[in-house]
């Protein structure tokens, strides 16, 4: 996927922004509504039970260790308890516990409660941005790299709560603290709760001014966590060819390089929140040691009683700790921002070929199609198809042929509506493409790919890809017309036989069969064959025709053909030249009018010739005489 260039506004935290991750993903809030409001129930109740944690301390100390009277608004504790010292103490002593028990039980309750829907969330937000992902063009996916995508459902996916849930979470926990605690302490002595604020200001202007670094060097991290990531996927799918050209070394320096940028941006986002930790740390001792030293005055002359001490004390620590660990929460919503920003741009994109508003489900079709005029261009250059025409009836087997670059992939692809075309039509039964939905098109069409794609499952799944409810005689049939069942049988545990991944424990030949299999399954009323049997010894590519008669009878083919010994079945052939058709019509005709095709037919033609005379010339001069 191209990389969006990086402006330096990007690295600030951008709250028109994060309203739009909100507007993107805040309905996946609406499934766990009750569950959200559980926790932040828990939540209020655990800011709750921290104000008064604290003060039994203060009356012990105060009014049982000090024997100050106790104050009018607590003289129902003497009415309950009486007036004896040990009595007050033990009942203090067990409420401090009992809070504390009761502090742990809800901050349970809060915490597993936003965990569970967090996972809960990430999974589903995956699922959507995969079904999104399925759904997008070709046109997308040929510009995507595929090792950036599966970062972005992987590891930025993993990001997201953070943002989503832990962000807002964070923000109405602080809030609710620091009002709270901040009401409390002006209420009991605001001479000392001045001093006590007096940090925050401070505090606060530092934490913006390393924010901004902390999402510069979190972007910077991200885009090179994601170039690391596509160059393994890349080369772990080539590794064949790495090894075979001996690039091990090379490859293994620019993975080097890669790496080491990638861990510079992470040491460098990690300096940085280090560096913020310890001097917030000096910031936060600097205020505490301000109350301590005034409140102690102030304890001294009589102003106020040492109990009154401990607390804000206690609550100093409270105030302080959700500004001191802003440093933290920013950091994790840079991160989370930059995840949900790249995840937007999978989201929002629209790349995605549409049912018209017409579109109705396909009837069983009969296969007769017809291109009128079609030009087709991508958007990273000229036409690449122009003008084409062609009409096919129903059961012909049309082989399109042509140099490399010719449109021929493009061709059939526009057929399966990968792509629209800018201009023309593509009818099928008199019925233009977008009259029918792509899904029930798509149904009534099979494609069979020259790089069999095997799925990591077993045997029998693979083939029933095809055809979903099929049964296991279905299968078993299939494999029989496709030439499989042999071999299958000769498997471990048969048709229960677990494929490696991209079938890397079977033979060109036996992938290629499941291939054919999957598709007979399929049973549609058009083929695409796009040369299933290239690169085949000749025992094995035997085997294929054979099972390809079985597949082709009575259907609509095209044959992308890049072998002339596969157009021995077609009734006509297109050769198409730079986009357009240089001509069609049978193998006899194109010979006699096509100077290209017969170029294209002597280039494959005379090295077989040569090495029928050089094997003929051998049997002769070693036959007796």
């Amino acid at each position: 996927m191209p990389r969006r260039e990086h402006k330096p506004e990007q690295d600030k935290l951008r709250y028109r922004d994060l309203l739009r991750v909100y507007k993107v993903f805040g309905s996946h809030y609406k499934s766990y509504w009750r569950q959200l409001a559980l926790a932040y129930c828990g939540m209020l109740c655990n800011v709750f039970i921290t104000l008064l944690l604290p003060w039994p301390l203060k009356l012990i100390l105060d009014y049982v260790i000090l024997q100050h009277p106790l104050p009018q608004e607590a003289a129902f504790i003497t009415r309950w308890l009486g007036t004896e010292p040990l009595t007050l103490l033990l009942a203090l002593a067990l409420s401090y516990a009992f809070l504390h028990l009761l502090d742990s039980f809800v901050s349970f309750w809060h915490k597993v409660g936003m965990l569970m829907v967090g996972v809960r969330m990430k999974n589903e937000i995956r699922q959507r941005i995969f079904g999104h992902l399925l759904r997008l063009s070709l046109s997308y996916h040929g510009r995507a790299r595929g090792g950036d995508l599966a970062y972005r459902l992987t590891s930025d996916v993993q990001r997201l709560p953070a943002l989503l849930l832990s962000l807002p979470q964070s923000f109405f926990y602080r809030i609710f603290v620091i009002g709270s605690h901040i009401s409390l302490m002006w209420a009991m002595e605001w001479r000392l709760a001045l001093v006590a604020f007096s940090v925050i200001p401070i505090l606060s202007y530092y934490q913006r001014r390393i924010g901004l670094g902390l999402q510069k060097a979190s972007r910077k991290k991200r885009n090179k966590e994601s170039d690391v990531t596509s160059m393994i996927a890349e080369n772990v799918t080539a590794m064949a060819l790495v090894q075979a050209y001996g690039r091990e070394d090379t490859q293994q320096q620019r993975f080097q390089s890669e790496n080491r940028q990638s861990l510079e941006f992470g040491l460098s986002a990690m300096k940085l929140s280090k560096l913020f930790k310890r001097t917030s740390d000096i910031l936060v001792a600097l205020g505490t040691a301000g109350v301590l030293y005034y409140g102690a005055t102030l304890a001294w002359s009589g102003a106020i009683l040492p109990g009154t001490l401990v607390l804000f004390a206690s609550y100093l620590r409270k105030l302080y700790s959700p500004i001191d660990r802003f440093a933290s929460l920013l950091l994790d919503a840079a991160q989370a921002q930059v995840a949900a920003d790249r995840l937007i741009e999978v989201v929002e994109c629209d790349m995605v070929i549409k049912d018209a508003p017409h579109a109705i489900t396909a009837p069983p079709l009969q296969g007769r199609i017809e291109y009128r005029n079609v030009t087709f261009a991508y958007d990273t250059g000229g036409d690449v198809l122009r003008n084409v025409n062609l009409l096919v009836t129903p059961g012909e087997k049309v082989a399109v042929i042509g140099h490399s670059g010719a449109g021929k992939s493009t061709f059939v692809s526009l057929l399966l509506r990968f792509y629209e075309p800018q201009q023309g039509a593509i009818l099928i039964d008199g019925h233009e493409l977008q009259d029918f939905t792509v899904k029930s098109l798509r149904a009534q069409i099979t494609v069979l790919l020259q790089d069999a794609k095997l799925f990591k499952a077993s045997v029998r799944e693979n083939i029933g890809f095809g055809k979903l409810e099929a049964t296991e005689e279905e299968i078993m049939r299939a494999a029989q017309l496709a030439q499989a069942h042999e071999f299958i049988m000769q498997m471990p545990q048969g048709y229960d036989t677990l494929i490696s991944e991209g079938g890397d424990n079977l033979s060109g030949g036996q992938r290629q069969r499941l291939n054919i299999a999957r598709a007979i399954i399929r049973n549609t009323p058009i083929l695409i064959l796009d040369e299933p049997a290239t690169a085949l010894d000749a025992v094995t590519e035997a085997k294929i025709h054979e099972a390809l008669e079985e597949l082709t009878k009575g259907k609509t083919t095209f044959i992308i053909a890049h072998k002339f010994s596969t157009l021995a079945s077609a009734n006509k052939i297109l050769l198409l030249e730079k986009g357009m058709p240089a001509a069609c019509g049978t193998h006899e005709q194109l010979m006699a009018i096509s100077r290209t095709y017969r170029e294209l037919y002597e280039l494959q033609l005379a090295p077989q010739q040569t090495l029928d005379e050089v094997n003929g010339g051998r049997w002769a001069e070693t036959a007796p005489a």
